[in-house]
């Protein structure tokens, strides 16, 4: 090694140390012809002269030859090492040179090699650890290119919608649901974000697609696809088991209702006495039980698959028109007064039932919390794309914790004052239902003890 580290020098120097030499060499030539010359006759010296300019220039070249060549042979050993390297060999073959320059952007080499090879590893470490924890999620992951081809899909997604083994083949070629395949085309040719839910084979499948940007600019589309078909049967059994046991208790109720009313009509009993009171009670008591009965019919079948949601064109105003009959009689025992702020000349399409049963829900909630000789306030208006149907009041408000709960079912913000007013604490989930059918959403803007504002936001097509 001291040897070879002896004998090394640098580019500049053995290029510096070739050009001394040969200039000596000239130098002593040129001395050499010139003594030749003297003892030459006149007439050979021009074919010295030429002797020596022959040898000159092939010194010359031979120079320039070894030492291009020399640096040549060990810059293509370089080459081939970087190629290998490329190529993924991470080898360890050092090229010996004479030249320190090359030496050392050999061991740079070297050395990079063995941080790519460490950084490989890890690279295939990693990645086998996320294709691992990928093909054994319990949800069906894929991705795919902005050119709709599949890049990669694991285990857990059913071959009713995507095949096994379907990487870099287009979904057009390899999705057989009409339904799956329109979602996955359309999503990605608007650029952005979606969510479906499919049913496939008596399987329920809610499946989201999320667009994901790399840097180079280029889109790649990561899609789950959740198995929802226990939660639907769960949902279709509370449902069903929702609508029967409302059906079974209405029967009873109104059974109730009835003797109740029969006893009361048929035993003329003193205002005062304690059977009045107690048949008052009963009469209370079963109506406000129909109406919760009532309520949760209509919370079933809101939510059921199978409700029939007919829109229609109508004016809004002739709509509230016809409500009021009805509002004012319940805001007139508390000697409220209703202000109605909606344009006469707007027509919107929409279900006429639901928008009247979510408005009398509104108002009635309004009134219920707010305090006597109150103004309530429905107001109508075109924001954007959307049109907002608001319910002022004036009542008690509500506190922050509150807001996030209040169209929970059964949720009274004032158990007390909803109880004696009759509530059944399913009016503002109905409207949240009623809301949610028109693909809109309700919004609450509150203050404690300055009241609440809620805001039905209907999306509406102005063509």
């Amino acid at each position: 090694m001291l040897g070879i580290g002896s004998l090394m020098r640098s580019l500049f120097s053995k290029v510096l140390i070739s050009s001394w030499l040969f200039l000596i060499l000239l130098i002593v030539s040129a001395v050499v012809a010139f003594l030749i010359s003297l003892v030459l006759k006149e007439d050979l010296h021009i074919l010295l002269f030429m002797v020596y300019l022959v040898f000159a220039l092939y010194f010359s070249f031979f120079i320039s030859y070894s030492l291009a060549i020399g640096v040549t042979e060990e810059l293509k050993l370089l080459q081939e090492k970087t190629k290998k390297i490329n190529a993924g060999e991470f080898t360890r073959n050092g090229v010996l040179s004479s030249i320190i320059e090359i030496n050392q952007l050999s061991e740079s080499i070297d050395a990079m090699s063995a941080r790519l090879k460490l950084q490989f590893i890890d690279l295939n470490f990693e990645k086998e650890k996320f294709n691992l924890v990928l093909q054994n999620l319990k949800e069906g992951v894929f991705a795919i290119d902005g050119e709709k081809r599949i890049l990669f899909q694991n285990n857990t997604i059913p071959e009713s919608l995507i095949p096994k083994n379907s990487q870099s083949r287009s979904i057009e070629s390899v999705i057989e649901n009409k339904k799956f395949l329109n979602f996955l085309i359309q999503t990605i040719e608007k650029d952005q974000d979606g969510n479906i839910g499919i049913e496939s084979k008596k399987k329920y499948y809610n499946i989201s697609l999320y667009n994901l940007k790399p840097d180079d600019g280029s889109s790649i589309y990561i899609g789950m696809i959740l198995d929802k078909t226990q939660e639907r049967e769960r949902q279709i059994f509370r449902e069903q088991f929702f609508q029967n046991a409302s059906h079974e208790l209405k029967t009873p109720i109104t059974s109730i209702k009835g003797y109740a009313e029969t006893l009361n009509t048929r035993f003329n009993y003193p205002e005062e006495s304690n059977e009045k009171k107690f048949l008052a009670a009963i009469l209370r008591n079963t109506d406000r039980m129909i109406r919760i009965v009532e309520d949760m019919l209509t919370i079933s079948r809101l939510e059921s698959t199978n409700v029939v949601f007919q829109p229609e064109k109508f004016k809004l105003f002739d709509l509230i028109e016809n409500l009021k009959l009805t509002i004012e009689g319940f805001i007139k025992i508390k000697k409220q007064k209703l202000t109605v702020i909606v344009p006469e000349n707007l027509v919107i399409e929409a279900d006429l039932l639901l928008i009247e049963h979510a408005l009398l829900n509104l108002v009635q909630n309004a009134s219920v919390y707010s305090p006597e000789n109150s103004e309530i306030q429905l107001k109508a208006s075109l924001v954007d794309d959307f049109l907002h149907l608001a319910v002022v009041d004036q009542g008690i408000g509500l506190e922050e914790s509150d807001v996030e709960r209040i169209f929970e079912r059964f949720f009274r913000v004032d158990a007390t004052r909803s109880r004696k007013e009759g509530g059944t604490g399913l009016g503002l989930s109905i409207v949240k239902h009623i809301t949610k059918l028109h693909k809109g959403e309700i919004t609450v803007d509150s203050k404690l003890g300055k009241g609440s504002t809620f805001t039905m936001k209907l999306p509406i097509d102005r063509n």
